[in-house]
């Protein structure tokens, strides 16, 4: 972490005396403070930092999301980290849905090398192929396999001819992917899915029988999902310099855009995850990557790539739009870190 004289690890509750966050859990936190006596004054954080917590606890886009956690940082490791409410640390492990297709496009690309992709493994990286679910049956019993899980008793993919080459933002891509390339494994035990993924990306992400649904199946932890991002910043992985190659349009209306979720006007989806932009001087920029989930996990690095951030939290009863919630959270954290004034 970034430090600004000393680091001090001063309790969750702690924090709460000084109005920062709610009391959490026995669990220390880590933050960054001055040479002053730990815990004593607000001023200990720089002005991007003070500016980030204050939008984290009282900004429009952030109040109604409940408990969460949130860190920013560069390749080197988190700058800045800090929970708001209890229950949800940099440890919590979560089921993170969608946020789980970057890691398996990331994955993916590592095991066959982005030169020796083909066209159709491209499609189905980027919900360009046709495969879709038929439903949305969560392949979590014990025992199931990939293939298992493909079929009809799961998510039951199909190939819808009139799709190829559109985008239908969907999971039966990458199941199909998933199927022709390790159909045999399983959630837990001996080979399975975990085993190859961790082995690609250099993660400890958990196992769990969920984790045959490669697109939304994985559960982790911030720190967990923190390994990769670095790993992208620091040039680690083929996957990071192909951040915005064979990207299509992704936005509602976008020309050849079928079905999605985004509700953040024009954007993009790559390999396994959105490309996050805004128009400047009437052109469209790409601001960042990312691969916000259903239930609200929200990982992201900027293009740059010389930044990342999570925002952890789990709501299940929710849909798609928990993830663009926690989009829109983090936006403003990010833009109250950056500028120095809280966003409203």
């Amino acid at each position: 972490m970034k430090q600004h004289g000393r680091t001090t690890r001063i309790s969750a509750c702690g924090l709460l005396a000084l109005g920062l966050i709610g009391c959490g859990t026995a669990e220390d936190v880590e933050v960054a403070v001055a040479d002053a006596p730990p815990g004593t004054s607000q001023a200990a954080l720089t002005v991007g930092e003070q500016a980030a917590l204050t939008t984290a606890n009282t900004s429009e886009s952030c109040s109604p999301l409940g408990n969460f956690y949130w860190e920013i940082g560069s390749g080197a490791g988190p700058l800045y980290a800090i929970p708001r409410g209890s229950g949800v640390t940099a440890a919590t492990v979560m089921p993170m849905a969608s946020a789980s297709k970057w890691l398996y496009a990331g994955a993916y690309v590592q095991s066959r090398g982005y030169a020796n992709l083909t066209p159709d493994e491209k499609k189905r990286l980027n919900f360009t192929s046709g495969y879709i679910d038929e439903n949305s049956t969560l392949c979590g019993d014990a025992g199931t396999t990939v293939s298992e899980c493909y079929g009809s008793a799961y998510k039951n993919v199909t190939y819808r001819p009139l799709q190829n080459g559109r985008f239908f933002y969907n999971g039966g891509h990458m199941q199909k992917l998933a199927l022709d390339d390790m159909g045999a494994r399983r959630g837990t035990g001996v080979a399975s899915v975990m085993d190859w993924l961790n082995a690609q990306l250099g993660t400890t992400l958990p196992e769990s029988d969920s984790a045959v649904a490669p697109a939304g199946g994985f559960s982790g932890s911030a720190a967990q999902y923190r390994v990769f991002l670095m790993k992208l910043l620091n040039n680690q992985y083929a996957l990071s310099s192909q951040l915005t190659v064979d990207s299509v349009p992704a936005w509602a209306g976008g020309p050849g855009v079928s079905s999605t979720p985004w509700t953040g006007g024009e954007t993009y989806y790559g390999l396994g995850h959105w490309i996050e932009g805004e128009t400047v001087n009437g052109a469209w920029t790409v601001t960042g990557h990312s691969s916000p989930g259903a239930f609200g996990f929200y990982p992201w690095v900027n293009a740059a790539r010389t930044r990342y951030m999570v925002l952890a939290r789990s709501r299940q009863l929710g849909g798609d739009e928990e993830g663009q919630k926690s989009l829109a959270c983090a936006q403003a954290i990010r833009k109250a870190y950056e500028s120095g004034v809280p966003q409203p």
